[in-house]
């Protein structure tokens, strides 16, 4: 049916008729939501878009009179419950790039990660996520005054260069320094390359207040070059977020850090066989296989570790073993998970 109206262009006219709904971003966010260097952060604002809109209630009328009767919110629970990875596969991005963006808004104060137990027909899952919209923040982000931003901007940078004092000190003192952030830009793993002997250089280890100053130039026909075992622990604390994990369970670092320290024996082992599961494997199939391993697979064999019924006489082998088989049974595990999300209506549907 054609409008009596006219705007006298085609395009518009036929734009018209289109009623759109969704997510609504205003424009005041891409100057009010911005990365470090200043740029807008693109990736937390279309996911706070659609938190957004999930926390904006449905209007219930009356079809007599058009009045407002009710409000009606469009998810089960007392909060909208999300996971990185459903985050991650609604907007086309990596696990990681969710998870990062998600701890952006949150330190931004605009939102709160709630982390809660569930039980359902008796199977339970642990750290399920849930996000608390702070409404109060998102109007101060969404009607700023260009003078109240420059004051948040002015303080944002006042703490990084108190940081950056800290860092400098620590560095000039000899003090390792842990982060307790993740940072927002985006992390690109080191790839392990093979290269030639002239070329081959250690970084240098650091134990115990003692400095290697060693380089070595011993060549290797192996898949993996002789890389230091902080360089090793560098690359794969990036695989397998391992500080968006710490943000996330502060309280298992204990079990993450031994986890970690695992892969990298793993990774660095110059033996010719590791004994995954009372057998003796080769070495760089181990080590192709540990590869592989990301933040799903170290959330995936903390969660199994935790919930395991039985004491294990031999923890660092069992860990060993998980970490091996991790690849292989972690889709299954997302897919029981899934089916138990989908049973309790957890998981609001578009």
């Amino acid at each position: 049916m054609e409008s009596i109206f006219t705007s006298g262009n085609k395009i518009v006219d036929q734009s018209s008729q289109l009623n759109i709904s969704g997510n609504i971003i205003p424009q005041a966010w891409y100057k009010s939501i911005v990365r470090e260097n200043g740029k807008p952060h693109l990736t937390a604002i279309v996911i706070l878009a659609d938190i957004v809109y999930w926390y904006k209630p449905t209007e219930i009328r009356d079809e007599g009179s058009g009045q407002l009767v009710a409000l009606k919110k469009k998810f089960k629970a007392d909060l909208l419950q999300r996971s990185y990875q459903q985050i991650a596969d609604e907007f086309g991005i990596s696990k990681k790039e969710a998870t990062n963006a998600i701890i952006f808004l949150e330190k931004l104060g605009v939102i709160q990660r709630v982390f809660r137990n569930l039980v359902v027909n008796g199977i339970t899952v642990t750290n399920v996520l849930f996000i608390e919209l702070k409404v109060d923040r998102l109007k101060e982000l969404t009607y700023f005054s260009p003078l109240s931003l420059k004051r948040d901007t002015y303080k944002e940078k006042e703490e990084e260069s108190s940081e950056k004092e800290s860092d400098t000190l620590q560095k000039e003192q000899g003090i390792p320094f842990k982060r307790g952030r993740v940072s927002q830009k985006k992390e690109i793993p080191t790839p392990l390359k093979e290269e030639s002997s002239s070329n081959a250089k250690e970084i240098p280890i650091y134990r115990e207040g003692e400095t290697n100053t060693e380089n070595t130039t011993e060549n290797t026909n192996g898949k993996y070059p002789i890389l230091s075992y902080q360089e090793i622990k560098n690359i794969m604390k990036k695989r397998i977020g391992y500080d968006a994990i710490l943000n996330d369970r502060p309280y298992e670092k204990h079990m993450l850090d031994e986890i970690l320290n695992i892969i990298v024996e793993v990774m660095s082992s110059k033996s010719s066989t590791i004994r995954v599961n009372r057998e003796e494997k080769p070495t760089p199939i181990v080590k192709s296989i540990y590869w592989k391993l990301d933040m799903g697979s170290v959330l995936y064999v903390l969660d199994s570790l935790k919930n395991s019924g039985k004491k294990a006489h031999n923890i660092r082998a069992v860990m060993i073993t998980a970490l091996y088989n991790a690849s292989m049974t972690i889709s299954s595990y997302y897919s029981n998970l899934y089916a138990y999300h989908q049973a309790s209506e957890a998981i609001p549907q578009t």
